[in-house]
């Protein structure tokens, strides 16, 4: 008798850890995440190649237990749309730039930075940062590019700070204050439709990044100013708090630590890749134009100091003070 209950309490053990082992191991092994991207994903872009890395390192950090995939870009949910869809949990992870900051002022901030992000995350703006996103359900995970910035393409080349006077500008509510600031025309223009307004000559010159060579700028202008502003990128990666905070904790570290070995290659990675775009663009018959170092410099200064004071109607004083001196480095 006791060696028949002894049997079957040794069985009802073994079964209940083989269930657990089962259901923990299927558990961790089948994380995936769906990933939408506010370009396409095949684009040769600096944020695109790091949020692709970042990818890998959470695959490598995790054995293949988590499965990060892109299934798609605009495509899928406009880029307006898309930070919702991840809050709403339609997706889990997004590349996003700061077409949110309406419901998230606090990301207009994040193109101003001086400082590196291992910076930002060592002096509290990468918590902030996540604090804020927490407002619409989504965990800020961190940066997808720096040290890249916004390059002036144009159909006339652009030697001084004079020649902005009277240029119509492909622009949005971002870049109007600056640009206006310059004697510039602002017109309100989409990404899409750069192509076809600088072709047309509706506008004499266009802000993008560096990697346009894809998008055939080349061919509607052969000149670009080689003075980028806002230099810290407008781009990060967010993903769903509620998909976030029903991981594992092992699992949230990964992200989290995939995404710090991430900022420290991410300098590289953005430096490699527009080495490469601008041979291509020069080979395409581009011609780089600079400022002089007093031009520049206010240039440089002109572009953060009035978005500073465009801020102050949209983050309480005390915050943005606090904000400035975190991206600021004092």
């Amino acid at each position: 008798m006791k060696k028949r209950l002894f049997k079957n309490l040794l069985f009802s053990l073994t079964a209940s850890a083989m269930a657990w082992a089962f259901s923990s191991t299927v558990f961790a092994a089948d994380v995936t995440l769906r990933a939408v991207t506010y370009a396409p994903p095949t684009k040769f872009e600096d944020s695109m190649a790091v949020f692709k890395s970042w990818i890998e390192k959470v695959k490598e950090r995790s054995d293949g237990r988590v499965d990060i995939k892109i299934i798609g870009g605009p495509e899928v949910f406009p880029v307006n749309d898309q930070v919702n869809a991840a809050s709403k949990g339609l997706v889990d992870v997004v590349l996003a730039f700061t077409s949110h900051a309406p419901a998230v002022p606090e990301v207009e901030t994040v193109f101003l930075s001086k400082v590196s992000p291992q910076e930002e995350r060592e002096n509290g703006y990468v918590a902030l940062m996540d604090e804020a996103h927490a407002n619409i359900n989504m965990k800020f995970i961190g940066r997808a590019s720096t040290d890249s910035g916004f390059y002036i393409f144009s159909r006339k080349p652009i030697h001084s700070l004079e020649d902005f006077k009277g240029m119509k500008i492909r622009s949005h509510t971002g870049y109007d204050p600056f640009f206006k600031s310059l004697g510039a025309n602002p017109m309100g223009i989409g990404i899409s439709e750069i192509y076809g307004a600088l072709e047309r000559g509706l506008v004499d010159a266009a802000p993008y990044n560096l990697f346009v060579h894809d998008m055939g700028i080349s061919e509607v202008t052969k000149y670009v100013l080689d003075n980028p502003f806002w230099r810290s990128h407008t781009t990060m990666i967010l993903m769903n708090r509620n998909k976030f905070e029903s991981l594992p904790q092992e699992i949230q570290d990964i992200l989290i630590e995939a995404q710090i070995e991430n900022e420290a290659e991410m300098a590289e990675i953005v430096q490699a890749m527009k080495a490469e775009e601008r041979e291509k663009l020069e080979e395409a018959g581009v011609t780089f134009t600079e400022l002089s170092p007093e031009e520049a410099q206010e240039w440089d200064r002109l572009s953060v100091d009035i978005r500073y004071e465009d801020l102050a109607d949209l983050l309480p004083p005390e915050q943005l003070q606090r904000i400035k001196s975190m991206l600021l480095g004092e």
